[in-house]
């Protein structure tokens, strides 16, 4: 058995986009599943009239606040009781994109999670 979910979901009005993908194997007694998911939220918009404004922004960010971390977990359960096992990777941060322009803050979750059963 081989099984396929795709999912993309976009926003303009609440300006999210969230797309996902799972995939479903069966083979001799065992399950395995895997899941990717990245989600995006745009969190500011801010309008450049020059090209100096960019410059002035990237020096206001640099001295104004320290640079936003990237949050990166990992997570790994193996139960010999249910017969399973599973990792589950997640990373969160922020950047930034110049459209036209506009200056994007973006914020971002991507995550990949992988499960074995025992059938």
């Amino acid at each position: 058995m081989h099984e396929v979910t795709f999912k993309h979901r976009k926003s303009i009005e609440s300006r999210k986009k969230d797309i996902f993908l799972r995939e479903v194997f069966e083979k001799d007694g065992f399950i395995s599943t895997t899941e990717r998911r990245c989600f995006y939220f745009i969190k500011d918009v801010k309008k450049l009239s020059e090209g100096h404004d960019l410059k002035e922004w990237i020096d206001l960010e640099n001295n104004s606040a320290p640079l936003g971390k990237r949050h990166f977990s990992v997570f790994k359960e193996h139960n010999d009781g249910l017969g399973t096992d599973k990792l589950i990777c997640k990373i969160a941060g922020i950047f930034y994109a110049v459209v036209d322009r506009r200056l994007y803050t973006i914020a971002f979750l991507h995550y990949f999670k992988v499960s074995f059963i025992r059938g």
